[in-house]
């Protein structure tokens, strides 16, 4: 088994985390799209995914859970916003970028399902720390940065 080495990290009150060495991504390497509250919720998710990295560096079952089941909440309500807007602005590409969406959401839900049923702390870390960075910054790239372009033509 591949383990990592890791620096631990130590939460605050809040449950958020000091992980300067934990991160999966910085805020700048996300690509900026044309829409700031877009903007706001990539990075609210990095955020998030960050911590979920802290905590798989603390080997903190329980956070880790909490943190999954908030970062899965998450995904789901942006995925719905997203879908919202392209559908009431008749975007072109609403099936393909909906599709991504489906399978995104898809793949976090069997990893975390994996996580909560066999506790599977190498498949969540190969998922967090590069599976999901990969997509993410190829999704934002392509996926969100033409939306976000369009629909902001139509307001």
């Amino acid at each position: 088994m591949h383990q990592e080495n890791l620096s631990i990290t130590q939460y605050n009150e809040t449950g958020t985390s000091h992980m300067e060495n934990n991160n999966v991504l910085e805020a700048k390497q996300i690509p900026l799209v044309a829409m700031d509250a877009m903007n706001d919720v990539h990075r609210e998710e990095l955020t998030i995914v960050n911590c979920v990295s802290a905590a798989i560096a603390d080997n903190n079952g329980a956070k880790i859970t909490e943190l999954c089941e908030q970062w899965l909440e998450h995904t789901k309500a942006h995925f719905a916003r997203e879908n919202t807007l392209m559908e009431t602005h008749d975007f072109p590409a609403f099936h393909c970028h909906h599709g991504e969406h489906i399978e995104a959401l898809q793949g976090l839900e069997t990893i975390i399902t994996a996580w909560q049923e066999n506790a599977d702390l190498e498949a969540l870390t190969i998922y967090v720390r590069r599976t999901w960075p990969e997509w993410y910054i190829n999704h934002i790239s392509t996926m969100d940065t033409v939306t976000s372009a369009y629909i902001k033509s139509c307001l």
